[in-house]
């Protein structure tokens, strides 16, 4: 077996290949002549030497037809796609090295020639574009300039008669404001004096208000002393009632003691001798009651006439006090106006000073301005000379002006003649040379989150550019994240009506988009990724991803030899991209006895989680050869191989080129990357879909774009 594959290896290795086929080419004609001597010199010899050197030759010169065979197709291979380069149609994918046996350094170079000359086309439609809208720009610019200037050439003129009229304006406005100045002085000493008077008087409102409160203290003083007297009056009337009813008392028992004396006289009378000092005691009882009586009467007419005098000092109290209340509830009105005068002189004398501040800063501000006003004069005096010196200025710049004006069209001119040359490379699918005849708009929706999708915008915008004079708006939407508001978006576009869709079928949600479009005769284009039902879409134009898939597992299976173990990380599951390519990569690896997929680890595209899972496998597993990362994380991947020195040992491919991708393939650790062309994605759909709706120009269901592959000869900076 080791054999087998020796000789395998010997004949269709590139220089082997070369060098083999001139040495059969020699030793086939040296065998004959060989038998030709043998046999002029022994008959016999020949007779069993010939059938041996018959064999040999028939396998040699087998060997050879089918070295010739292969190496015939490589050189048809290459003459179709040189003719087709010839042509101007660059847009074909490379020439596998597999198929051209022992030319694959002239395959390597062919293709590196093409994707250069590729390269150099597309970032030249990329700089049109720029230079397209930059000279559309500097042309606008100019003739906004040359109007302008214009402008200011009919313009400077009356700034110079104004600026005259400006003099004599500044010199009447100077007198003006000297005037204003000498006001505002005389403003200002008056407010000085009012504001001395305002002190002043607020001053003897501060003092009046100090008494004030000193006779509302005594006020107080009064008041409380007559509520103790009126208080004390009560008290007396209450005590004179009291006396008043003790004399009733008395001259109740003065009347007992003289019914007390009838009885004791009576009693007397019929006691006869025996009664006689008893009757003579009642004598003087009697009159004891006679002038107690008297007493009492005088004492309670001299109550009387005290109570009498008692109510009517109560009353009089009263009075004073009800009098004294009122004078009191006035006086206290008046304090608080009195107040009130007080505080408003506070307030008006801090107005005062105010406005006499304010009329020191006015009369300061008009001593300035009425220097500036000097300046002004100054100043116009010498704007009216420069504006003479600024017309002959603006004159010149109308001259120069126009000689840009004329560069820009040259430069527009040249611009026009690279487009046309760039027309006879055929990278792309051309416009038809009609206009639509109704105003048309196309929308285009696409991520912007990866470096494919940037290139999609290129092709896009260099779309626009081909289209701008077609009676057609291009829209290009971008998106630098794809969540909710990209179907939000479309949706919105979708009831809002247009003319034709141009749409990534990755993006989740997007095939009831599709429908609802269909629904509305919309038609749609998609690019990079097909939708699921493409009964609802006009065409498709992006990567066949199957082929992806088998030309990966191709060429990893011959860049480890044919043996070996390969590890395949599968990315995300969900994907049908993903699983489309890993089907395929894996069915054409079945075909390699020898080759054996050692492990598929599924759902993993961060660079981190790759990094770890390969180097845990690897610490069990140290002999993979290969690693083919269907989705993300070929970073960590690329760190395993440089951290454990696998560098040329372990061979890496992916398929997501972007600037980081490129620096680990110049430094060998990523094998070969697998480059979609976004140019062409994101610029045929467009022009498809104008061709299908102008003149009727139906596309392919299917049309793919190539695919590149990027190693260390072919990989170029990003």
């Amino acid at each position: 077996m080791n054999v087998l594959k020796g000789i395998k290896k010997f004949l269709f290795e590139q220089k082997n290949t070369q060098a083999l086929m001139i040495r059969l080419s020699a030793i086939i004609p040296g065998l004959l002549f060989v038998v030709s001597i043998l046999g002029l010199i022994s008959p016999t010899v020949f007779r069993y030497v010939i059938p041996v050197v018959l064999i040999l030759t028939i396998i040699l010169s087998a060997m050879l037809l089918i070295l010739l065979i292969q190496f015939i197709r490589g050189i048809r291979l290459f003459d179709e796609n040189a003719i087709t380069l010839s042509q101007g149609n660059l847009n074909i994918s490379d020439i596998v090295p597999e198929k051209t046996k022992g030319l694959e350094i002239l395959a390597a170079a062919f293709n590196d020639m093409k994707r250069n000359l590729l390269s150099y086309i597309e970032s030249t439609k990329s700089n049109v574009i720029i230079l397209s809208d930059a000279v559309d720009k500097v042309t606008k610019s100019i003739d906004m300039t040359y109007k302008g200037n214009e402008q200011i050439a009919t313009n400077i003129t009356i700034v110079a008669e104004k600026s005259q009229e400006q003099l004599k304006i500044a010199k009447s406005t100077l007198e003006g404001i000297d005037k204003v100045r000498l006001g505002a002085s005389r403003i200002t000493t008056t407010l000085g004096n009012i504001e001395d008077f305002v002190e002043n008087t607020v001053k003897q409102t501060s003092d009046g208000a100090g008494h004030l409160n000193k006779y509302t203290d005594q006020m107080q003083i009064i008041s409380s002393n007559l509520d103790e007297t009126s208080s004390f009056i009560k008290t007396l009337n209450s005590n004179l009632t009291e006396i008043t009813e003790f004399g009733n008392l008395i001259m109740g028992i003065t009347e007992q003691l003289n019914l007390l004396s009838l009885n004791s006289r009576v009693e007397a009378a019929r006691a006869g001798d025996a009664g006689k000092g008893f009757a003579v005691v009642a004598m003087e009882m009697n009159k004891l009651s006679d002038a107690t009586k008297d007493s009492v009467k005088q004492i309670n007419s001299l109550l009387a006439n005290i109570s009498k005098n008692n109510k009517k000092v109560g009353e009089s109290i009263g009075n004073v006090t009800e009098s004294f209340a009122m004078s009191k509830g006035i006086f206290n009105s008046m304090k608080e106006s009195f107040y009130t005068i007080n505080n408003n002189a506070n307030i008006l004398n801090s107005d005062i000073k105010q406005v006499y501040e304010e009329s020191v800063m006015i009369n300061d501000s008009t001593k300035v301005i009425s220097e500036q006003g000097i300046i002004l004069h100054d100043a116009s005096n010498e704007i009216s000379n420069i504006t003479q010196d600024v017309a002959a200025v603006t004159q010149e710049e109308l001259a120069e002006n126009e000689e840009i004006s004329e560069q820009a069209i040259s430069l527009k001119k040249m611009l026009s003649s690279i487009e046309n040359l760039l027309k006879r490379y055929k990278t792309s699918i051309l416009p038809v040379d009609q206009a639509s005849t109704k105003r048309l708009k196309f929308v285009m929706l696409s991520p912007l989150n990866d470096p494919i999708w940037q290139s999609v915008k290129q092709g896009a915008l260099y779309a626009q550019n081909e289209l701008k004079d077609k009676n057609i708006s291009v829209d290009f939407i971008g998106f630098d994240k794809v969540d909710h508001s990209f179907i939000d978006t479309l949706n919105r576009i979708i009831d809002e009506g247009c003319d034709g869709l141009i749409l990534p079928g990755i993006v989740k949600g997007i095939e009831e988009c599709a429908q609802k479009a269909a629904a509305k005769k919309i038609p749609i284009m998609t690019f990079n990724t097909d939708l699921a039902d493409t009964s609802k879409r006009l065409s498709y134009f992006g990567p066949n991803i199957q082929a992806e898939g088998v030309l990966a597992a191709e060429i990893l299976a011959k860049s480890i030899d044919g043996t070996g173990k390969v590890v395949i990380f599968r990315g995300n599951t969900t994907s049908s991209t993903n699983v489309t390519r890993r089907d395929a990569a894996v069915a054409k690896l079945a075909k390699y006895s020898d080759i054996k997929i050692a492990s598929e680890i599924d759902d993993i595209e961060d660079s981190t989680q790759v990094y770890k899972k390969l180097k845990e496998y690897l610490y069990y597993s140290p002999d993979v050869r290969g690693i083919l990362m269907i989705g993300d994380g070929a970073k960590g991947a690329a760190r395993v191989i440089e951290e454990m020195n696998l560098i040329g040992k372990m061979h890496l491919f992916c398929f997501n080129y972007n600037a980081e991708m490129a620096s680990l393939v110049k430094k060998g650790i990523v094998h070969m990357v697998f480059r979609q062309d976004g140019f062409g994605q994101g610029h045929d759909p467009i022009i498809y879909l104008y061709n299908y709706l102008v003149a009727n120009e139906a596309p392919n269901s299917t049309t793919f774009t190539r695919t590149e592959v990027v190693d260390q000869y072919s990989v170029s900076d990003y």
